[in-house]
C-alpha cells in the first residue's frame, strides 16, 4: 500500500516517528473545543479556525496555526469557563502543528531539492584567503573572528538560504578585502621596537630581617625564612608566593613588583621576539626550570608562552622564543605576567602568629560593624577587647614565617632573573610567503605587464575555475588605470586589484553557472569537474580546491568514481580536514557554545583548564572516529574516550598524563562513552547551579535523533529552583511541572531522555546522590535515572538508557546521515532526498564510509 505524499513527508520530517492524523485526531478536537467560537457564525476576534488549511506553505497558514498552539499550550483556549480538553488530545494537535511547522520551514529553504549558488561563509572566506595567499594562521583566525557573522539554518552556517548578503555584509567584506590586500602585498618589514624589563629595578623592596606584626602596627618581629634575594644585576628566587605548595600543578609568582607592561609596544598584531636573560638550578627535583609568560591575562587577547631556562646560576644565559601577540583596542592594557615552575610557599604562616593576628582582624571587623549600627555600648566593649588583643600582638616575638614542613629550601629549584626583552613587531619571514604565492620577486615588472602576470596566474586559483581573458583584463585595467591616473606605486595598484578581486562574485560566491541556454536541461544537471572540485573541497576543507584537485578537474577525470574516492580519502587525511571536524561536528554538537555557562562557585573543581579541555574533547573524539573510520554509533556509546590529563582527573580515570589528547580505554566504572558523558555538553545543558533534564532531553532528541519536541507554551521556561528550605530533587520538581495537564503529554516523551543523564551534575561530574543548590552530604537523595524511550523500551539507569539507544541505533544513524547530507549540500534535506538517504544508508555506517557515500550521491554531483 502506498502512503499519500503528504503523509510520507510528515513521517520523513519526524525521523520516521508517527505523526498525529489531521482528520482523525486534529479536526475532531477543533470541532469540539474551537469551532463554537471561531467558525462562520461567530468568528471571535475575526479568527476562523474552520477555514484554516493544512498547506503550511500557503499565505499566513503557518503563522495562524502557530497562534493556535500558543493559545492551547498557554491554557488560554478554550476559555477557562469551558470544559478543559483532554491533555493527550491537546498534545496531539500541538504535535501535528509542530511537525508541519518544521516541515514547512525545511521545504521553504529546499528550493525543490536544487542547490543554488551561495556565498562563502566567513569560515570558508577566511580559509580560502589563507590557503590562496599562504597567510599566517593568526591573521586568518582574526579574519574569522571579525568578519560579519553568518546566519544559520538546520543548525549549520553553510545553508544557502541563510547566507544573505546585505549592505552590512558588503561593507564588512569590502573593508576586510582592503586589509587582506595590505597583508598580502607588503612593501617593507614592520618597524620593530624593544621593551626591556629589568628585574632588580622593578622589585618593590628586598625583604628585611623584621616585619610589622600587623599592618600599621609599629611592633616588629623577625621575618623568618625569605624566598628571594635582590642582587645588583637581578633577582634570585627559590620559591614563589601565593597559591598552594604544589610544585607540579601551579606556577610560582616572581617576587612582588610591577609586572612587564607591553601596552605601548604591542600596537599591532604580529610576531615579537622574547628574550629572557636568566640562569637556573633544577635543585634536587631535577626538572628543568621553565618561565611562563602570560600576555594580557584575563582578556580575550591572553596567550601563554613557556621558555626553558638554559643558563646556570653561575653563568646565566639568554633563552628566546618568537611569539604571536594580538594588539586589541588601542587603550587596552597588556601586561606580561612572569611565573616559573618553582615550588610555591617554601615558608608557611607561623601558627602562633596566625592565631593572634586573626583575633586582631576579627575584632577590628566587629568594631566597624558596631559603629555602622550605631551600637555605642557594643563598640565600647569591643574597643576594650581590642586593647587586650593589641597587648598580645605587642608581646608576640615571632617569627612571622616558618619553614614549610615538607619542602627544603636548600635543595629547591632556583631561578636568577636579570631581565626580559620583547622586540617587535617582526616579520616571520621576508619576503612573506604571500609574495611567493603571487609570483612576486625582484624581477617582477613594476608596470601593467607585472599586473597582468600576477592576475593571469592568480585568477584561476582564486575563482576555482578557468577564467576568460576579459576577467583578467578587467582587474588589470582597474589597477593599471589607478597607476596612470593617480600616480600610485605598483604595490598600491596591485592591492587595489586584489581588493576588487576579493569582493567580486567570482571569489565571494561558490559559482556553479548554468551551461549555455540551448544546452540547459530541465531540472538538475551534472556538475562539471571544476564545480565538483569546489563542492568537495568546501565540504571537507571549508576552503578552495588545491592544485591537485584543480589539475584533475582540468583533465576531466575527477568525476571518475575511483578517482573521486581516492580524492575523498586524500582530503580526509590532510591536516585541513580538521576544519570539517570543527565546522560540521562543532555545529552539530553545539561545541561553539561550550563554556558559555559559568558554573556556580560551589563547583570548586571547575577551572579554566577543564573549560578548555571540555571544548576540545568532542572534536578530538570525532577526529578519532573519522581517522579510524569507526561506526558512527560510537557517538551514542563507546568503549573509549579521547581526553587529556585534566579531563581524566575530572572523570576519575587514572593513568593519563599531559595536556595532549589521547585515546583511552574505558571501564564500566568510569560511566562514560560517546558524547552523552562529555563534560562540556553536560555543563552547557545546565544552568551553572543545577541540571536541566528538559534541556538535556530536548538536545538528545533534536541533535542525535532528529526528532525535535513540539514548540513549548509561551514563557514555559525551565523548572524553577528550590524555594527557601525546600530540598526537592530535579526529578521531583519536574514531576510537579508534569502535573500540569498542558505539559504532561509532551514531557512524558521528552523528560526521560534528560533524566537518564541525572547522574551527571551541572559540570558533568559523576554523582550517585543529588548535589548542587546546597544539597549534598550523606542524607542527599539517591539519583533516580530510570525511564522509558519513546518506543516504550524501559531502562533503570544510565547504562540501560544507552543500551536502549544502541538497540535502536538505526534511528540515530539515519538522523546523523541526514545531518551530514544537509551540511554537504548546503540546503535542508527533505522528502525529495528520501531515495538518496536510503541509498546512503545501505553503506556500512562508518564515518568515512558515509562521507564517501554522500560524495558519490546524485544530489552531491548535480546542480
Amino acid at each position: 500500500m502506498r502512503l499519500a505524499p503528504i503523509l510520507l513527508l510528515l513521517v520523513f520530517a519526524q525521523g520516521l516517528q508517527a505523526v498525529p492524523d489531521f482528520e482523525r485526531e486534529v479536526r475532531p478536537f477543533l470541532k469540539q473545543h474551537c469551532y463554537s467560537c471561531h467558525d462562520a457564525k461567530k468568528a471571535k476576534a475575526g479568527f476562523r479556525i474552520d477555514e484554516l488549511g493544512t498547506d503550511f506553505l500557503s499565505g499566513k497558514t503557518a503563522d495562524d496555526w502557530h497562534e493556535v498552539i500558543n493559545q492551547i499550550n498557554g491554557g488560554e483556549m478554550p476559555p477557562k469557563k469551558e470544559p478543559r480538553p483532554d491533555a493527550k488530545a491537546a498534545f496531539a494537535v500541538v504535535e501535528w502543528v509542530g511537525a508541519n511547522l518544521k516541515n514547512a520551514e525545511r521545504q521553504a529553504r529546499m528550493a525543490g531539492g536544487r542547490i543554488l549558488m551561495r556565498r562563502l561563509n566567513r569560515q570558508e572566506y577566511a580559509n580560502t584567503v589563507g590557503d590562496l595567499f599562504r597567510l599566517d594562521p593568526n591573521f586568518v583566525e582574526k579574519l574569522k573572528r571579525e568578519l560579519p557573522a553568518d546566519g544559520k539554518a538546520e543548525g549549520f552556517d553553510r545553508i544557502g538560504s541563510a547566507l544573505f548578503f546585505d549592505q552590512t555584509q558588503m561593507l564588512g567584506y569590502l573593508d576586510w578585502a582592503g586589509q587582506i590586500a595590505r597583508e598580502v602585498v607588503q612593501s617593507a618589514p614592520p618597524k620593530a621596537e624593544t621593551y626591556v624589563y629589568e628585574a632588580e629595578k622593578k622589585l618593590n623592596r628586598n625583604e628585611g630581617p623584621t616585619v610589622e606584626v600587623a599592618q600599621a602596627n609599629a611592633h616588629q618581629i623577625p621575618l623568618g625564612p625569605t624566598f628571594y634575594d635582590k642582587k645588583v644585576t637581578g633577582v634570585e628566587m627559590w620559591a614563589g608566593h601565593g597559591g598552594k605548595p604544589d610544585e607540579d600543578k601551579t606556577w610560582a609568582m616572581v617576587p612582588h613588583g610591577p609586572r612587564p607592561d607591553l601596552t605601548s609596544l604591542v600596537t599591532q598584531d604580529g610576531y615579537y621576539r622574547v628574550r629572557v636573560h636568566a640562569g637556573a638550578s633544577p635543585g634536587a627535583r631535577g626538572t628543568p626550570v621553565v618561565m611562563r609568560l602570560t600576555y594580557a591575562t584575563g582578556t580575550p587577547l591572553e596567550s601563554v608562552h613557556d621558555i626553558t631556562i638554559e643558563g646556570t646560576l653561575e653563568k646565566p644565559g639568554v633563552a628566546e622564543t618568537l611569539v604571536f601577540l594580538r594588539a586589541g583596542q588601542p587603550d587596552q592594557q597588556k601586561p606580561l605576567v612572569p611565573t616559573w615552575n618553582g615550588i610555591n610557599n617554601l615558608r608557611v604562616n607561623n601558627p602562633e602568629w596566625n592565631a593572634v593576628h586573626l583575633r586582631w582582624l576579627v575584632v577590628q571587623g566587629k568594631i566597624s560593624k558596631a559603629v555602622a549600627a550605631r551600637d555605642d555600648a557594643e563598640a565600647t566593649r569591643l574597643r576594650a577587647e581590642r586593647e587586650q588583643v593589641l597587648k598580645d600582638l605587642n608581646t608576640f616575638t615571632g617569627p612571622r614565617w616558618i619553614p614549610h614542613p615538607t619542602h627544603n629550601a636548600a635543595t629547591a629549584p632556583r631561578l636568577f632573573l636579570d631581565k626580559i626583552e620583547v622586540e617587535g613587531p617582526l616579520p616571520k619571514e621576508w619576503p612573506p610567503a604571500s609574495h611567493k604565492a603571487l609570483g612576486l620577486d625582484e624581477k617582477t615588472p613594476q608596470d601593467e605587464n607585472g599586473l597582468r602576470s600576477v592576475f593571469a596566474s592568480l585568477l584561476p586559483r582564486a575563482y576555482r575555475r578557468p577564467v576568460e581573458k576579459a576577467e583578467v583584463d578587467k582587474l588589470v585595467r582597474i589597477a593599471a588605470g589607478a597607476m596612470q591616473r593617480e600616480k600610485i606605486p605598483f604595490p598600491d595598484a596591485l592591492r587595489l586589484g586584489l581588493q576588487t578581486m576579493l569582493c567580486s562574485p567570482g571569489f565571494v560566491f561558490i559559482q556553479e553557472p548554468q551551461p549555455r541556454a540551448a544546452a540547459v536541461p530541465k531540472g538538475t544537471r551534472p556538475l562539471n569537474d571544476f564545480e565538483l572540485a569546489s563542492r568537495l573541497s568546501y565540504f571537507l576543507w571549508s576552503s578552495r580546491p588545491d592544485d591537485t584537485l584543480l589539475a584533475l578537474a582540468a583533465k576531466g577525470t575527477l568525476k571518475q568514481p575511483a578517482t573521486l574516492r581516492a580524492e575523498v580519502t586524500r582530503l580526509l587525511a590532510d591536516a585541513r580536514s580538521r576544519r570539517f571536524v570543527e565546522n560540521f561536528a562543532g555545529q552539530w554538537l553545539d561545541v561553539e557554545q561550550f563554556g558559555s555557562v559559568e558554573p556556580a562557585k560551589e563547583y570548586k573543581s571547575y577551572d579554566s583548564a577543564l573549560k578548555t579541555a571540555s571544548r576540545e574533547e568532542p572534536l578530538a573524539f570525532f577526529q578519532q572516529v573519522l581517522t579510524e573510520n569507526l561506526p558512527v554509533a560510537n557517538f551514542l556509546d563507546s568503549d573509549f574516550l579521547v581526553i587529556n590529563e585534566r579531563l581524566a582527573r575530572h572523570y576519575g580515570i587514572e593513568g593519563v598524563s599531559g595536556e595532549a589528547f589521547q585515546k583511552v580505554a574505558l571501564k564500566p566504572e568510569h560511566h562514560r562513552g560517546g558524547v552523552l558523558g562529555m563534560a562540556g555538553l553536560l555543563t552547557l545543558l545546565a544552568d551553572g547551579t543545577r541540571t536541566l533534564p528538559v534541556r538535556r532531553g530536548a538536545w538528545v532528541l533534536e541533535k542525535l535523533l532528529n526528532d525535535p519536541s513540539p514548540p513549548p507554551p509561551p514563557n514555559a521556561g525551565d523548572i524553577q529552583p528550590n524555594t527557601a528550605g525546600a530540598k526537592l530533587t530535579v526529578r521531583e520538581r519536574l514531576q510537579k511541572h508534569r502535573d500540569e495537564p498542558n505539559c504532561a503529554s509532551c514531557h512524558a516523551k521528552l523528560d526521560p531522555y534528560g533524566l537518564a543523564l541525572e547522574n551527571y551534575d551541572a559540570i558533568g561530574a559523576w554523582r550517585e546522590k543529588q548535589n548542587g543548590e546546597g544539597i549534598g552530604g550523606a542524607k542527599a537523595p539517591v539519583i533516580d535515572a530510570s525511564g522509558a524511550l519513546k518506543s516504550g523500551r524501559e531502562f533503570k539507569d544510565l547504562q540501560g538508557y544507552k543500551a536502549g539507544l544502541m538497540a535502536e541505533q538505526d534511528k540515530f544513524i539515519r538522523a546523523f546521515t541526514e545531518k551530514l547530507l544537509t551540511y554537504a549540500l548546503g540546503r535542508p534535506v527533505g522528502y525529495v532526498d528520501n531515495a538518496t538517504l536510503e541509498t546512503i544508508l545501505e553503506t556500512e555506517p562508518r564515518l568515512q564510509s558515509l562521507v564517501q557515500a554522500v560524495v558519490a550521491s546524485e544530489p552531491f554531483q548535480t546542480k
